[in-house]
């Protein structure tokens, strides 16, 4: 992909705005006071002056609340070395209340601790089992599993002892769920390309359109672009949370895009 002198200035003020078991029955304990014990609900105000670019602004104001909980969540997978303890478990669900749950896998991708123990959703752990690389070199890994209960997103990080691979801890999500951290999720689309998801609050959107649009090329060559959905025009960012490539839209409010500046 090649990145330009925008997409350089868009990861650098993304990075910004963020702020840088082995027992079942222990794990319900943890599980329920992490459930009892936190208001995960953001204050967000859209009055800041923003960006140049009438449609960069707005859609910034959009996605950063959202995006922001995505890198936090990498961020804090990222300091897992070796199996996590319970503490590590309780303060997962403290952080991060809006997960669906946690598990870990041994080596051959076997459950050994499950956080909540039920789940509706069925777990596959196929692109995990199928990676044959060395795990030692990978941070995060992530995959979105279609069912018909709706989307999951995974995000897998190894653990080792003794610096040997052991497992991985295995965070799950439903994507859906990030709307609930935009101020206007009726205005802001989170678009799955690979798999056809599509996720907002905007009414009366023209998804086949959307889906029609040739996204494997578009996305060979940029990472933010304005496109024609129907009869409006949309500004979308594209990003990646681990190998799980994401794009953000909303409604262009200029028709005059400004192609040589992108503040953020």
């Amino acid at each position: 992909m090649k990145f330009n002198f925008r997409a350089r200035v868009i990861a650098i003020t993304v990075l910004c705005f963020t702020v840088l078991c082995s027992g079942c029955e222990y794990g319900s304990k943890i599980w329920q006071s992490a459930q009892d014990s936190v208001d995960p609900n953001p204050e967000i105000t859209l009055s800041h002056e923003g960006l140049q670019n009438p449609n960069d602004n707005k859609l910034a104001l959009l996605f950063t609340p959202v995006d922001e909980q995505l890198l936090k969540l990498s961020s804090f997978l990222s300091i897992v070395d070796t199996h996590p303890d319970q503490e590590w478990f309780k303060l997962l669900f403290m952080r991060y209340p809006w997960i669906s749950g946690v598990m870990t896998l041994n080596s051959e991708a076997m459950v050994l601790m499950k956080l909540p123990e039920d789940g509706i959703k069925p777990f596959k752990a196929g692109p995990l089992i199928e990676y044959e690389g060395d795990w030692s070199e990978v941070r995060l890994k992530s995959f979105i599993n279609y069912t018909k209960f709706g989307p999951e997103l995974y995000m897998a990080t190894p653990f080792f002892k003794d610096a040997e691979f052991k497992g991985l801890v295995v965070v799950h999500f439903d994507p859906r769920v990030l709307l609930n951290f935009c101020p206007r999720p009726q205005d802001l689309i989170i678009f799955h390309p690979d798999g056809g998801g599509i996720w907002t609050g905007m009414k009366n959107l023209d998804r086949k359109s959307l889906l029609k649009i040739k996204w494997e090329n578009l996305l060979d060559e940029h990472v933010r672009g304005i496109i024609k959905i129907g009869n409006d025009d949309f500004v979308w960012f594209s990003r990646y949370i681990g190998e799980t490539q994401i794009v953000y839209l909303t409604k262009a409010v200029s028709k005059e895009d400004d192609d040589e500046f992108w503040f953020f």
